[in-house]
């Protein structure tokens, strides 16, 4: 049996991949028991732990140091697929006895040829061969322990990087009163630029929470590279300045009403 901590819209995809997959509901939301449904509720981490040869972690970044922590113990294999920085990544590595780096691009897997997992570590093998046959694409990479994480943060540091910046354009346009004139510059030397910042926007407000901490882990990742921090440390700030309810005009909330032209 395969254990899944815990089963968002992410891992309740990935668990739904699997022949048998569980999970622990104690302490878990009614939310997540529903996305759940299907999987064996084992009940309590110590029951998984217990049941479980190998257990996959799929959590918001930030919480990934503190999900390995209580697998300290655990003897079967534990892999971290959560969007975590190589100096992260090694972290969770020295909590728990036998450990597979990995990262995930693309959304929760429903088709073949959306999304993929890079794995990374002497026993990755094991773990991709979970998914063979199925809409996740496991890739084995010949690096060690921390490569999997590195792929994934260099990958989001545009994905995600861009598109906070383009929230922030906006807003600063609108914040020094030149946001039509910006829109209709953007209309006739980038036209694809007035439909990107909307649905940057609505990225933003929909999954900023989410994406904050991932982008203050690039920032780390570049830094180890010898590379300034700033980018994701910034990119990080525009998505923690939204609202996590998602409603409201993104742009408005991150000038606010200290901006020169509130």
């Amino acid at each position: 049996m395969i254990g899944i901590v815990h089963p968002g819209n992410m891992g309740a995809a990935i668990a739904g991949l699997l022949d048998k997959a569980a999970w622990a509901s104690q302490g878990r939301s009614s939310a997540t028991r529903v996305r759940a449904a299907g999987l064996t509720d084992l009940g309590t981490i110590a029951r998984l732990k217990d049941n479980c040869e190998i257990v996959l972690s799929v959590c918001p970044p930030h919480a990934a140091v503190e999900t390995a922590r209580q697998f300290r113990d655990y003897p079967g294999l534990y892999a971290d697929l959560n969007a975590i920085s190589p100096a992260t990544c090694a972290e969770v590595a020295r909590l728990v006895p036998r450990f597979v780096d990995g990262g995930i691009i693309g959304p929760p897997p429903v088709h073949a040829g959306t999304t993929r997992v890079y794995l990374a570590g002497p026993q990755s093998p094991a773990v991709a061969a979970l998914f063979e046959g199925t809409a996740l694409d496991a890739r084995v990479l010949p690096g060690p322990a921390g490569d999997a994480s590195a792929l994934k943060m260099t990958y989001a540091a545009w994905t995600k990087g861009t598109t906070a910046l383009l929230l922030a354009t906006r807003a600063a346009a609108r914040s020094l009163g030149v946001e039509d004139e910006l829109l209709r510059e953007w209309e006739l030397s980038q036209p694809s630029l007035p439909g990107r910042s909307q649905d940057a926007a609505r990225l933003g407000r929909e999954r900023g929470w989410r994406w904050a901490y991932e982008l203050e882990e690039t920032g780390r990742t570049f830094a180890d590279a010898g590379l300034p921090d700033g980018f994701g440390i910034a990119a990080g700030e525009v998505y923690r300045r939204l609202p996590r309810d998602g409603d409201g005009d993104a742009f408005s909330y991150l000038t606010g009403p200290g901006s020169p032209r509130s």
